[in-house]
């Protein structure tokens, strides 16, 4: 049987070239959890194809080149991968990704069984499998849904929401082509129409970093922050929690991009506790949360987009045996919790008092607890254990 990976993810080789024509943010995240499925995809399929037509600003305004040009790599020995080109005009990049990928997937024998796994709601993707399959293709279909597309853009812009909203209806009809999904959270099956069709929740990878060296903790107490600066994350909480906190030993790390970047490095110039780092590459956030006393993410439960968004950072800050601090989100399973440090307290006020209870914990304590999150994470939520759910879903359809 064919397996086909259709992603979004950045070829190892082209990184340094995608990330040096970006004027803004790069989603690394989504970008780190493509790149650990294929690895546990490579357990179970060792000769599964891998196309990727990488996620990046529309040119002029966030990339600098107005076509994205196709190429070959390899993730593996005698592997067999193409990275699309496309034109990266405004809207016109919808059309042109969605034209090269049905070009380029329409080439497999029609009766040849095939199994083809999607990455993320995509309408390009979604369209060429949907016709793939109207055409009377040999096709199985599984979609990974790591987040809603509503529930992704704070973005009010009228034209936006309308071309949005025209996006959503055709997504809906393309769904009709999909034989299974994985979900981030069970909730998600509040928006999807699953109907009888199989379905299954990863709720994340996480990959285990390569050549880690032993890193020592600061003499201070750093609370570390890594991630999109959105406000709607509850960035603003964090930082007036620990300007609530008057001890000079105390210093708060932040690393990322967003919105609320401005305000931030407004703040570090008023109080030199605060360090900005702006985005750094993984290894050397990895760095930072091992050297820090106490991890948080201030995201609350505020909103209904926490039901259907497991926050990919809580499998890499448990994994870093750092202790982790967060609120009680409905998109993070029950097993995770006696991992974390909750605030049950959903403000500034109580992030505050949980950063300065663990912070004043016995430090063989702190480290034993990160030890533990560690193990979990390492043991239970690695590339092959959690594709073996998938796997076994797709054995079965």
């Amino acid at each position: 049987m064919r397996v086909i990976f259709i992603g979004s993810f950045f070829p190892i080789e082209r990184t340094s070239e995608i990330k040096s024509n970006s004027n803004g943010y790069i989603d690394n995240a989504a970008n780190n959890f493509q790149w650990a499925l294929i690895n546990g995809l490579d357990c179970y399929y060792p000769q599964i194809e891998l196309i990727t037509l990488p996620v990046i600003g529309a040119y002029p305004f966030h990339y600098k080149k107005a076509y994205f040009s196709k190429s070959f790599f390899f993730h593996k020995e005698k592997s067999n991968n193409k990275s699309l080109g496309f034109s990266n005009l405004p809207l016109i990049k919808h059309i042109s990704k969605y034209y090269n990928l049905y070009q380029s997937i329409k080439k497999i024998d029609p009766k040849e069984p095939t199994t083809i796994i999607i990455y993320a709601m995509h309408s390009p993707f979604l369209k060429a499998v949907f016709k793939l399959k109207a055409s009377g293709y040999n096709l199985k279909t599984c979609l990974v849904i790591p987040d809603l597309p509503q529930f992704m853009s704070a973005n009010k812009n009228i034209f936006y929401i309308f071309f949005k909203r025209i996006d959503a209806y055709f997504i809906k009809k393309y769904l009709r082509a999909i034989d299974s999904f994985v979900f981030f959270s069970d909730q998600m099956i509040d928006f999807i129409a699953v109907k009888n069709k199989p379905w299954t929740r990863i709720e994340g990878i996480f990959l285990p970093p390569k050549n880690v060296h032993p890193v020592s903790k600061e003499d201070r107490k750093v609370i570390l922050y890594t991630g999109s600066l959105a406000e709607i994350y509850g960035i603003k909480n964090l930082i007036d929690a620990f300007l609530s906190i008057q001890e000079m030993n105390y210093e708060l790390w932040i690393c990322g991009d967003g919105d609320y970047k401005s305000e931030i490095i407004m703040e570090s110039l008023k109080d030199n506790r605060i360090k900005y780092f702006g985005q750094l590459p993984f290894n050397e956030i990895q760095n930072l949360q091992k050297r820090a006393t106490v991890l948080v993410n201030p995201r609350t439960s505020h909103g209904d987009y926490t039901k259907y968004s497991f926050p990919s950072k809580t499998m890499e800050y448990l994994a870093s045996g750092t202790p982790c601090i967060m609120h009680r989100l409905p998109a993070i399973p029950s097993e995770y919790f006696p991992f974390l440090f909750i605030a049950e307290k959903e403000d500034a006020e109580g992030l505050r008092d949980k950063i300065i209870e663990v912070c004043n914990k016995e430090e063989k304590d702190l480290i034993n607890f990160g030890a533990k999150a560690s193990e979990f994470i390492l043991m239970n939520k690695n590339p092959e254990s959690q594709v073996k759910k998938i796997f076994d879903m797709l054995n079965n359809l």
